[in-house]
């Protein structure tokens, strides 16, 4: 009976060890598992918050609007204020524009002051006549023997529209030509022209000038041609 007694209670003993064995594990499995659901739950809504990243993306983009809006109006004052910037010319390029101007302007004035005009006239038609010993011959391609030629399409033509540019500084497409023709003789010829900006109306007398080419001799502003 001794012998029974004891194999039982050891049974016994050993069973209730176990039982408090899986208690405590059970217990500590429960632990971990609500530590997990706590920690997994804490990371989901602190990071996915659709209104909270809604209202964050809203806020940075307006930041970024403002901002730029800002750097576009201090852009667009900066260069209001700022004077503008010409490219700046080679000093040697200044120096010969300032050559060209200084001695188109003394050519302008000497030709001016060289000009003298006549209003009398015994030619009832005429309203002045002016002339100016500085006109020279315009220069020429011909040889001589010279024979003066009333050819649109010829070179003495255009020579003698040359001198019609040199007397009235008006360009062919200036005025229109009534006639060019015999001025009395063959080394003399006259043109009729129209001024189209003005409507005056000019009458421009040329001389041939040996190997020098057509020279003009005197203006006529004249009523009607």
């Amino acid at each position: 009976m001794s012998l029974n007694f004891n194999k039982g209670g050891s049974r016994y003993g050993r069973t209730t060890k176990r039982k408090k064995t899986n208690m405590i594990l059970n217990i500590l499995i429960g632990v971990v598992f609500i530590f997990i659901i706590v920690l997994a739950s804490s990371l989901f809504f602190g990071k996915n918050n659709p209104e909270k990243d809604s209202e964050n993306q809203l806020a940075t983009e307006e930041q970024e609007l403002n901002e730029t809006q800002e750097n576009e109006a201090a852009e667009e004052e900066t260069e209001e204020a700022a004077p503008p910037q010409e490219k700046e010319k080679p000093e040697s390029e200044e120096a010969d524009e300032a050559d060209e101007e200084e001695k188109e302007e003394e050519s302008n004035e000497s030709v001016e002051s060289e000009t003298e005009v006549s209003e009398n006239s015994d030619d009832p038609n005429v309203i002045k006549t002016m002339t100016n010993p500085g006109w020279g011959p315009v220069g020429t391609t011909q040889s001589e023997p010279h024979t003066s030629v009333y050819d649109e399409g010829h070179v003495d033509w255009k020579e003698k529209l040359d001198a019609v540019h040199a007397a009235t500084g008006l360009n062919s497409g200036d005025y229109t030509l009534y006639f060019l023709g015999n001025g009395g003789s063959e080394h003399l010829a006259v043109a009729s022209i129209k001024d189209k900006s003005t409507g005056e109306n000019f009458k421009v007398y040329l001389e041939w000038v040996t190997n020098k080419g057509w020279k003009p001799t005197k203006v006529e502003q004249v009523k009607s041609l």
